[in-house]
């Protein structure tokens, strides 16, 4: 199949998006991103061949067409819950999926790559959020003519994420350190990692049909997660599991909570451990960054940044954990 060089994004101001974006930019790709309201996004337009199309609403058939239009390839992101002011109502993910869905077919999209979560399934009640990630997967692993990639997400990380970002911002406060879900296991992968496998997938045909779990390759907790930051922090803080009434309130009130390190998208996401037997170098063909490396980009202070290069040289520790 000859797949074109242009690609629609939906939901591409979050997290997951900028990398997406990027990663497609860095790869030649011309990119056209979803948005409501462009005067916000305009930073978006400083990736090479990357442009906005101002869509209001998803009940606007016509222009949800046209911004797909001459496109070969559509990349829903709408899952992600860190769009800001982008970020479409949970109840209506499902039928904005299948309002993109029929406007990929119109549009006679050959490819379709689509975010969900690991445990996402229709057979979870539509109200609960795996089952509603689980409709959007149901919507957008059967468009039409179209080749289709379902990818199912763990615990992606990096600046700004839901996890590790909420603990370096409560070390930043206090020398506390009250972890949500703490029990839960999760396989951390950096979103740069993730990003470069979406994009690597788009003309892999190994990929196409396929619903794939896209994990890190080191398995911990929660709580350990939350160690292992503070460690990179250079901090021993009190390391403690949150009660979910308490973490509930604290992700409600944002940014007026006296306690930084809880996150309303990751109490939904966090309702079963989030690993796989999938192996991603097998998948994507590359060796996913390392853990450590991923958060000591962010975490670590830059004056010590230099020492931990030093130290990890000095364990003969491989040379592509160490950090620029």
């Amino acid at each position: 199949m000859l797949i074109g060089n242009k690609v629609t994004v939906f939901g591409g101001t979050g997290f997951v998006g900028k990398a997406v974006i990027n990663e497609l930019s860095k790869a030649g790709y011309e990119v056209n991103v979803v948005v409501r309201r462009p005067e916000r996004y305009r930073e978006m337009m400083l990736f090479p061949q990357a442009s906005l199309f101002t869509l209001d609403t998803f009940d606007n058939t016509d222009a949800l067409i046209e911004a797909i239009q001459g496109s070969d390839i559509v990349v829903n992101l709408t899952v992600d819950r860190s769009t800001g002011t982008e970020m479409i109502a949970k109840k209506a993910l499902a039928s904005v999926a299948q309002k993109i869905k029929s406007a990929s077919e119109k549009s006679a999209v050959k490819r379709v790559l689509s975010l969900s979560q690991i445990g996402a399934s229709t057979d979870i009640h539509a109200k609960k959020w795996l089952g509603t990630v689980g409709e959007v997967d149901n919507q957008m692993h059967t468009v039409a003519n179209a080749k289709t990639t379902i990818f199912k997400a763990g615990l992606l990380i990096g600046a700004g994420d839901q996890s590790t970002q909420r603990y370096i911002n409560q070390l930043n406060k206090f020398e506390i350190l009250p972890v949500p879900k703490a029990a839960k296991v999760v396989q951390p992968l950096a979103i740069k990692d993730f990003a470069k496998a979406v994009v690597g997938s788009i003309k892999n045909s190994d990929t196409f049909g396929t619903k794939l779990d896209v994990v890190g390759e080191e398995r911990l907790s929660l709580k350990e997660l939350a160690k292992l930051t503070a460690e990179l922090m250079q901090k021993q803080p009190l390391v403690f599991g949150m009660c979910s009434m308490n973490a509930r309130i604290m992700a409600t009130l944002g940014g007026l909570a006296p306690i930084a390190s809880s996150d309303k998208a990751l109490l939904d996401m966090m309702h079963a451990d989030l690993v796989s037997d999938a192996d991603f170098s097998t998948q994507f063909g590359f060796v996913p960054v390392s853990l450590e490396k991923t958060i000591a980009a962010y975490a670590t202070p830059s004056q010590m940044r230099g020492r931990y290069n030093y130290y990890r040289k000095e364990a003969n520790r491989d040379a592509q954990d160490l950090m620029s």
